[in-house]
């Protein structure tokens, strides 16, 4: 499952594989687990007959097997399967699986692809820039894509170029907003490129797009002004002015630097992992 799940019930011989991503589960935690990570891409077929004889077979859970069975032989939704399964182990609470209710009853009209965006959205605004990156790059490989718009290939790519530049991948968000700027010559998708071949230090590529793409004088000297601006709030940030301290506290040999300069790679560190993991 590629996190650590805690699971006080009945532990699988023969895993569970979800068909549409090849996932194996052991436990009905694990399956709790799978559904809110997945929720957006949950579909009634998800829980056929196998599904049921494997909670039964595997798990011993023979009434929640039959119950499952009963809804599907009644054509119950999505949403009576999915709270069956949550409530069925104290994986997760009460609130939590209102959340995925609500989810649910936004979504359930929404058709595979707009559910995937919604996904992709949500980590994108949550800061798991690594997952974002990661759905928005399964969206565009989508077979389903060849039937979309140019705005939605633009938006799409805009977006992957926002989570990779927020993950420091200059270079990978300078070709998604390129791209993104391609399909609808928006100018914000330019701007966002053409700074974040600055960022790379890719000179020499960004004179290159500058004149591939007609951008006029002015329009350059606005944009390495908003560039200089935005470099000089930088600096002046909170975090810059924490490390403008601890760089003082050490060159006037105040040993407390090693706490506090500790602490603050901690905290970048666990910024990270959430960013990559959550």
């Amino acid at each position: 499952m590629g996190k650590l799940i805690l699971c006080s019930s009945v532990i699988a011989k023969n895993p569970y594989c979800f068909p549409m991503t090849k996932t194996k589960v052991y436990s009905i935690e694990e399956v709790c687990y799978y559904i809110r990570n997945n929720i957006y891409m949950m579909q009634e077929e998800v829980f056929d007959r196998g599904f049921a004889d494997w909670i039964r077979g595997e798990l011993g859970m023979e009434e929640t097997a039959d119950k499952l069975d009963r809804m599907r032989e009644d054509h119950n939704n999505l949403k009576d399967i999915v709270v069956t399964l949550c409530c069925s182990c104290d994986y997760y609470t009460e609130s939590e699986i209102n959340e995925l209710i609500v989810i649910m009853d936004q979504t359930q009209n929404v058709p595979m692809r707009g559910r995937q965006k919604i996904k992709a959205d949500t980590y994108l605004k949550s800061g798991s820039l690594e997952r974002a990156r990661q759905e928005y790059e399964r969206i565009l490989k989508s077979p389903d894509m060849l039937n979309a718009q140019s705005g939605e290939y633009a938006d799409l790519y805009y977006r992957l170029g926002t989570a990779a530049a927020g993950m420091g991948e200059y270079r990978q968000a300078a070709q998604a907003f390129q791209k993104s700027y391609e399909y609808v010559n928006d100018q914000k998708a330019l701007e966002s490129c053409l700074y974040c071949l600055k960022l790379s230090g890719r000179t020499e590529e960004y004179q290159k797009r500058i004149q591939e793409f007609g951008v006029t004088r002015e329009q350059q000297t606005f944009m390495e002004a908003q560039y200089e601006e935005a470099l000089r709030q930088s600096v002046d940030s909170r975090e810059c002015r924490v490390v403008r301290r601890i760089r003082r506290m050490k060159e006037q040999g105040d040993e407390a630097y090693r706490k506090q300069a500790a602490e603050l790679v901690f905290q970048w560190k666990d910024e990270y992992r959430k960013s990559m993991l959550s």
